[in-house]
C-alpha cells in the first residue's frame, strides 16, 4: 500500500444484518482509503495493527494493547451501533488518541416512529383488539383514553431519537413536549426543557414518558420506584433505548398495582427476554423484540453515515457522532 494510503478495516459477522448492496459503496468512499472487510474475528485481530481506522461490531473492537498504544497507527474506531455501553470497552475508552464514533443520527427517525407506535397502541388498547380478532370477537373495549392530541409527553434524552420524536409529537399531534437534556437548551419542538435534577417534578405532568437515553452510570435504573410513583396513574412508560434505564422489579410492581397505566418496552435488561421472565405477563404491557431500528432502509442510512465519516477522516475533517468519553455516549 502506498504511503499516502489509509487502511480501513471493517469487522462484522458474515451474516451481518446491514450487509448486502449497501456495503458495496463503502470501498468507494474515498480514493485514499483501502477498505478491507474481514468477517473472521481472529483474522480481523491479526490485521488490526495495520489499520488506520476500523469499523466494527462488539467483539471486533476488543483490541490487543499493542494496537491501542499511544503513537500507534490506529486513530479512529467507528461502532456499528448508536449505543457504546456494550461495544466500547475500558481499554478503547482509555485510548484517548483514538477517536471513537458511534451511530448518532441514522436510527433516530425509526426509533421515534416505533415510540409513537407503542404510544398509540397503548392509548387505543390495541392488544385487546388483537386478541379479540384472534378469537373472532367484535367488541369495543372502552375508549376512555382520549387521542394523543393535546396531551403531554416527557421525552428523556434529546438526541436524534428524542429530537425526532419531539417533532412528531409537536407537529403531528399538537402535544405539549417536555424534553430532558443533559444541559437544557432551546429546541424548536420542545415546549419546556429540563435536566435530570428536575425529573421528579416533571413526571407528574406527563401522560407519556419516553426513554431515549444511553446506558451510563448516571442513567442506570433512572426509572425506579420513586420515579414510577411520581407518574400519573393514567400515564404510560415507553422505552426504546436501553433496558438498564428501568428497575424492572419496580416496574412490575407499578403495573400490577396500577401505579401507572401501562408500558411499551422495545428493550429490556436481558436481551432477549427469557421465556420465564415476569415481564411477559405484566398487565397492559406491550413487548417488542428490540426492533425499533429494524428496517431495510437502515443499511443505506448507516453506510451513508460511514462513507461520510471515511471521507472526513481521509480529508482530516471533524468526524460525525464522536463519543463523549466523559459522558459515556
Amino acid at each position: 500500500m502506498a504511503s499516502d494510503k489509509l487502511l480501513l478495516l471493517v469487522g462484522v459477522p458474515e451474516n451481518y444484518r446491514l450487509g448486502g448492496p449497501a456495503f458495496q459503496r463503502l470501498p468507494h468512499a474515498h480514493p485514499r482509503v483501502e477498505v478491507r472487510i474481514v468477517h473472521d474475528l481472529k483474522a480481523f485481530h491479526a490485521q488490526a495493527h495495520e489499520a488506520d481506522a476500523v469499523i466494527g461490531s462488539k467483539p471486533y473492537l476488543k483490541f490487543a494493547p499493542a494496537v491501542l498504544k499511544p503513537g500507534g497507527r490506529l486513530r479512529w474506531a467507528q461502532t456499528t451501533t448508536a449505543g457504546v455501553d456494550e461495544s466500547v470497552g475500558p481499554e478503547l475508552r482509555a485510548a484517548e488518541h483514538v477517536t471513537v464514533t458511534c451511530l448518532k443520527g441514522p436510527p433516530g427517525p425509526m426509533m421515534a416512529e416505533h415510540a409513537v407506535l407503542l404510544m398509540l397502541s397503548l392509548a387505543r388498547n390495541f392488544p385487546a383488539y388483537i386478541k379479540n380478532q384472534e378469537n373472532h370477537v367484535w367488541r369495543r373495549e372502552g375508549q376512555e383514553w382520549p387521542p394523543l392530541h393535546w396531551h403531554t409527553v416527557a421525552i428523556l434524552g434529546m438526541g436524534s431519537a428524542g429530537g425526532n420524536l419531539a417533532r412528531v409529537c409537536k407537529v403531528g399531534f399538537s402535544m405539549t413536549v417536555l424534553g430532558m437534556f443533559r444541559t437544557p437548551r432551546e429546541h424548536p419542538h420542545v415546549d419546556r426543557a429540563f435536566d435530570k435534577s428536575e425529573l421528579l417534578k416533571v413526571l407528574p405532568e406527563a401522560d407519556f414518558v419516553v426513554l431515549c437515553l444511553p446506558n451510563t452510570p448516571e442513567t442506570k435504573n433512572m426509572i425506579d420506584a420513586t420515579a414510577l410513583n411520581a407518574m400519573k396513574r393514567s400515564a404510560y412508560l415507553i422505552n426504546i433505548s436501553r433496558g438498564a434505564l428501568i428497575d424492572e422489579a419496580a416496574l412490575g410492581e407499578a403495573l400490577r398495582s396500577g401505579t401507572i397505566a401501562g408500558a411499551g418496552l422495545d428493550v429490556t435488561t436481558e436481551d432477549p427476554i427469557p421465556k420465564e421472565s415476569p415481564l411477559w405477563d405484566l398487565p397492559n404491557t406491550i413487548i417488542t423484540p428490540h426492533i425499533a431500528v429494524e428496517s431495510v432502509k437502515l443499511s443505506d442510512a448507516v453506510v451513508d453515515f460511514w462513507c461520510e465519516n471515511v471521507r472526513r477522516f481521509a480529508d482530516n475533517e471533524p468526524l460525525l457522532g464522536v463519543m463523549d468519553r466523559k459522558a459515556g455516549y
